[in-house]
């Protein structure tokens, strides 16, 4: 008996050990995705871009991983969060309307399940007083931090539903305005643009979850709406 609770008092620990290590081990592999020399997977994004010489735009796509292994942990707080990934895509503007191709399988799936979930829309000013990013918010291929994510540079139009829903091919609107930075009468406009159609919560896959860019779709019609800005 004394020989049993001897080599439990051993395993117990050893095999804890042994997880923790697999999941630091999964959870650095996860922190980047390794790149696809070859991806396929193309979607077109095109539609009205009136602010052409006052913003530049480009398009990001956010990849997360799917497998809660790699997940980012923070034992203390109890927490975890899937890894995050943006890469950033040219646009083309001529004639206020633009274009750009992005490709959904641009990183390869590997251990960590990496995939593609949200599509953004990332503006960057052609004029000084236009638009306060961020500090350090991605311009191309970093890794992203919920604030950045979250900046007033970078909008989030939706996410990549990897199934069929009733409102596949829907064009989808952003509206631009003038919003002061500060609530000074004399403090400059500044250049905001909002999605407000419906965006997925939950950053799982779930088989109920609403989203409005189907991976089916070869083309998505994103068009931004001028609401006073050039007024």
């Amino acid at each position: 008996m004394k020989k049993i609770i001897k080599y439990i008092l051993i395993a117990v620990p050893a095999l804890f050990l042994t997880k923790c290590a697999v999941e630091l081990t999964m959870s650095s592999a996860g922190s980047s995705p390794s790149i696809n020399s070859n991806p396929t997977h193309k979607m077109k994004i095109h539609g009205k871009f009136p602010f052409e010489d006052e913003v530049k735009l480009d398009m990001g796509l956010l990849f997360i991983t799917t497998n809660s292994m790699c997940d980012n942990k923070n034992w203390l707080a109890g927490i975890q969060v899937p890894h995050r990934f943006m890469k950033s895509f040219p646009a083309t503007v001529k004639d206020g309307v633009f274009e750009s191709d992005i490709y959904l399988d641009s990183y390869s799936s590997g251990i960590c399940g990496w995939e593609a979930y949200g599509v953004f829309a990332l503006l960057e000013s052609k004029k000084d007083d236009l638009i306060t990013p961020y500090k350090g918010v991605f311009v191309n291929e970093k890794q992203s931090s919920e604030k950045s994510l979250m900046s007033s540079s970078n909008v989030y139009i939706g996410v990549i539903a990897y199934e069929t829903f009733k409102e596949q091919g829907k064009i989808l609107d952003v509206e631009c305005s003038k919003k002061k930075e500060l609530q000074w009468k004399d403090s400059p406009n500044t250049f905001r643009c909002k999605y407000f159609g419906e965006i997925s919560r939950s950053i799982r896959n779930s088989s109920n979850r609403k989203a409005n860019i189907s991976s089916s779709q070869k083309k998505v019609e994103i068009n931004f709406i001028d609401k006073g800005w050039k007024k």
